[in-house]
């Protein structure tokens, strides 16, 4: 596939000290397989023609160790930096290699299909953009892509912890070639989620790779098991999935609006002088 004459960098944040699920990334998938989390987001990023480098990003905290050794396995490389700002690590990839792109990627989503990658990747250089990030896939499923000179840009210009930890909230919102990228014909069934925060989703993630078996890792042969097998939605429907917030205020709004469903009217009174004061 043509991209031009770009130099794309895929990036995979990645650690293995998670609260509620640890070495997560490192859980083999399925049970019994050689294949872990994260080898999956690699094998399927190595098909993609126009990726020039994988790296993962990991911390250098020395639970993370364990996650190094096991890439220098797979001859995947392994940049390591400060624990809370990520932004950093991308930084310091970015300023250390000659990239044009940067796919952002997180190592706890083993479904990748690449041919929507493929398509959205597409749609970024053509239309030149500094920032794109697809909306309509299923959970744990959308990407990221960004100029490499705008993440650069963005590193000394950020001043909350929030943006150096999430990485790319301050691009969001201050550059002015953006898309938010959707894909036709896309139906996401309800409560499907192909990302991995708690044993119930690596529980059903689990069972979907074992059917799975040979096919190819792609939403068609995921759905195509999903209408034989609906009851497997009923695995981690329960589940709850992490939002990344623009900003403080967007937060709050976001918790003032599930306390007055409830009507949680004192609690609704102290988040309102929280809000008044620090905003």
């Amino acid at each position: 596939m043509e991209v031009g004459h770009c130099k794309i960098v895929a990036i995979i944040q990645a650690r293995l000290g998670s609260s509620r699920l640890p070495n997560k990334v490192l859980l083999p998938l399925p049970v019994g397989s050689k294949n872990t989390i994260i080898s999956h987001i690699i094998s399927q990023l190595d098909k993609v023609s126009f990726i020039s480098k994988i790296v993962v990003a990991t911390s250098k905290s020395q639970i993370n160790d364990k996650l190094e050794n096991y890439l220098t396995s797979l001859k995947v490389s392994c940049y390591r930096g400060d624990e809370e700002d990520v932004l950093s690590r991308f930084y310091d990839i970015a300023t250390n290699n000659d990239f044009d792109f940067i796919i952002r990627l997180t190592a706890d989503n083993p479904v990748l299909d690449i041919h929507y990658l493929e398509e959205f990747v597409k749609n970024c250089i053509d239309k030149d953009l500094d920032y794109s990030y697809s909306k309509n896939l299923p959970i744990g499923c959308n990407f990221e892509i960004v100029k490499t000179f705008k993440l650069i840009e963005s590193y000394s210009l950020v001043t909350s912890k929030y943006e150096r930890e999430h990485v790319t909230p301050y691009i969001k919102t201050h550059s002015k070639k953006i898309e938010f990228y959707k894909f036709k014909n896309i139906h996401v069934k309800d409560n499907l989620r192909l990302t991995v925060d708690y044993p119930s989703d690596y529980a059903f993630l689990n069972l979907l790779f074992s059917f799975l078996k040979e096919k190819e890792i792609s939403l068609n042969n995921i759905y195509g098991i999903l209408n034989l097998k609906p009851w497997l939605l009923e695995i981690n429907k329960e589940s709850h999935q992490k939002r990344e917030w623009l900003n403080l205020e967007e937060e709050m709004e976001e918790i003032l609006s599930i306390s007055k469903s409830l009507e949680m009217n004192r609690i609704n009174k102290v988040l309102e002088n929280v809000k008044k004061n620090s905003l």
